[in-house]
């Protein structure tokens, strides 16, 4: 921020300075600059009001940008020339990174973001967004083509630490921000640039207002060199130690230095390739990619990036200095090939076990390999059915029906709520799931509809709409609303409405539980009740919520309390500043934790609070 305050102090006295002296030549054809001059030609009000200007357009410029960029990642990576990765790909390698990136997302609880690709030889990759459900990755067609399954996983990593921690949120408002600085020098540039339209043959007094404008244009391209200067410090500051934090994170996550060390080394080795972006938005971006993404002289200066020296040597401090070959490969990823669930069922593994409220929360925003491995797995041993099904917008609708209608008193009136919506053939489809969904193991069922929800982003706004209206009438078919069926509007819908427009996130506002209090009773009363048949038992277990939360509260009766009141408690509950979440989400895993066992059930609710908070747990599962 002082840095930022610097730059547009320098940038309102230079344009004073290069007005100031432009006035003069024009009335005395001398380029002198001199405190005379200065006291004859130039007063205090016109530069307090050349000041104002300068500061209105930069905060236009940065308003402007800011709010050209509100669509989130997708905004940003289509800017950078994108284009998205369909979740149906038949292409071998981008099925490859569609694994990769949900298995990630899977595992560490988070919404598996888009995937954009980009037609650059280069290896590079960034994340963007404003929040983990609106979360892009961007990655280079040289990244897809040139770096193993290993070193791939090592780069998506790293960006998954971005979104973790909070990066991406500031990597776009330092785009917004920046704009505004650099708009003086753009104007002058584009100033410059407009010379080109002028006609060759022009009257002496024609031929001085083309001077006048190449002189104003080359004037506040030099003054705006003071915007890029302070924009590329700025960036350099932001930058550097946050990817020193996401290279630790990458090795912390995958358990494996050598995925994220090998896609570096090959960066190095790259014969000319290296991380270099071509488009021509590059720049505005460069502070959030995987490696140096520009060649310039101020990228030198301030370097957005630690050296590829610095990095490798951070992860494998032995490293002999010898960077790696690049080779396009064109090898099929042997995954790719279709596995069937019997073979996958063979390996075992297993989500985190959840022990303790102080172990769950521990586990938000993190991955480890064995979740990863789990994951991995989980995917591959859901019925071929299911998981195609996953994977396409238009299935997907189907398979979302089909989970709600088994979920019904009354399949019949469900399945009629259904006919007045969809068109015959979805109806069909929605029927062929039903029995395999019926018969599916408990723990497939949450990664599923997480695969689901990303295919779903996929539909029209006007799609999504019609597939609103007909999840809430089959819903509403039994007239009553349980559990599992909140569970699934809360993960599926929200996540939803947030992508389409329909929904703001939530805007941090309240520091402490306290100035929720009436809410955090009727969430913990509800969880107590739900995950306790047994009135004293969830009176015990309120308690120990309670004293997870450090406050006192009131345990609200059973009869009353309703989902319809769960839902606008935690969307109120989604105001709260990040340092208060983690205490409402122990208190949470106390409760279902009391008795020293829980179910399935109360491990989803949980999970899906978290995910509503922006909280994102890694998949567990109960104690034995």
């Amino acid at each position: 921020m002082l840095l930022f305050v610097f730059a547009v102090i320098g940038l309102v006295v230079l344009t004073n300075l290069f007005l100031f002296a432009l006035l003069v030549y024009l009335k005395t054809n001398q380029v002198v600059v001199s405190a005379d001059l200065l006291y004859d030609y130039y007063s205090w009000q016109e530069f307090l009001f050349v000041g104002l200007c300068i500061c209105l357009l930069i905060f236009a410029g940065s308003l402007y940008k800011t709010m050209s960029l509100t669509g989130g990642g997708a905004a940003v990576a289509e800017m950078l020339g994108g284009h998205l990765v369909s979740q149906a790909t038949t292409d071998l390698q981008q099925r490859q990174l569609l694994n990769v990136v949900e298995e990630m997302a899977i595992a560490a609880g988070m919404p598996v973001p888009r995937v954009y690709l980009m037609d650059e030889t280069s290896i590079n990759a960034f994340a963007a967004g404003r929040t983990p459900a609106n979360a892009v990755i961007g990655i280079t067609r040289g990244t897809l083509t040139r770096l193993n399954r290993e070193e791939l996983q090592g780069v998506i990593a790293h960006e998954f630490s971005h979104i973790a921690n909070g990066d991406m949120r500031l990597n776009i408002r330092l785009i917004g921000v920046l704009h505004g600085i650099l708009l003086i020098g753009m104007i002058g540039y584009f100033l410059f640039r407009s010379l080109r339209f002028a006609g060759r043959s022009r009257s002496s007094k024609g031929g001085g207002g083309v001077l006048a404008i190449a002189a104003l244009g080359i004037g506040l391209m030099v003054i705006g060199y003071a915007g890029t200067f302070f924009g590329q410090w700025i960036k350099a500051v932001v930058s550097r130690q946050r990817e020193f934090l996401a290279d630790s994170s990458a090795v912390q996550f995958t358990r494996n230095k050598d995925g994220i060390a090998g896609a570096l080394k090959k960066i190095g080795g790259g014969a000319g390739v290296g991380s270099t972006m071509d488009s021509a938005q590059a720049p505005q971006y460069s502070h959030a990619y995987f490696a140096n993404g520009i060649s310039s002289f101020w990228q030198s200066l301030f370097a957005t990036h630690p050296p590829l020296e610095d990095r490798i040597r951070k992860i494998e401090p032995r490293w002999d200095g010898q960077f790696l070959a690049s080779r396009v490969s064109d090898t099929v990823p042997v995954e790719a090939a279709v596995t069937t669930p019997s073979d996958a069922s063979k390996v075992a593994v297993a989500a985190t076990i959840l022990s303790s409220a102080e172990q769950a929360i521990s586990q938000i925003g993190t991955l480890n390999e064995e979740n990863i491995e789990y994951v991995h797995q989980l995917i591959i041993a859901m019925p071929l059915l299911l998981r195609e099904a996953a994977q396409d917008a238009y299935s997907a609708r189907a398979l979302i029906y089909a989970a709600m209608i088994g979920m019904q008193t009354d399949m019949a009136l469900a399945s009629k709520a259904l006919g007045h919506h969809a068109d015959p053939d979805v109806q069909t489809l929605t029927h062929k799931l039903l029995p395999e969904l019926e018969k599916l193991d408990a723990k497939f069922k949450l990664p599923l509809l997480e695969l689901g929800v990303n295919a779903l982003r996929d539909l029209s706004p006007n799609q999504f709409v019609q597939f609103k209206i007909t999840v809430e009438d089959i819903i509403l078919s039994d007239q009553s609303v349980n559990l599992n069926e909140w569970i699934v509007q809360r993960l599926v819908i929200q996540q939803l409405d947030e992508h389409f427009g329909f929904r703001v996130p939530a805007k941090a506002k309240f520091s402490t539980l306290d100035s929720l209090k009436d809410e955090v009773e009727i969430l913990l009363s509800l969880m107590a009740y739900l995950e306790h048949k047994d009135d004293a038992e969830a009176a015990t277990a309120f308690d120990s919520g309670a004293r997870e939360a450090g406050m006192s509260l009131q345990m609200l009766p059973r009869k009353g309390l309703k989902l319809e009141s769960l839902n606008s408690s935690l969307d109120r509950l989604m105001s709260l500043k990040p340092l208060a979440k983690p205490l409402l989400l122990r208190a949470c895993v106390a409760i279902i934790l009391q008795d020293g066992k829980t179910t399935t059930r109360g491990i989803e609710l949980v999970r899906t609070v978290s995910t509503c908070l922006d909280c994102p747990m890694p998949p567990m599962r109960a104690p034995q």
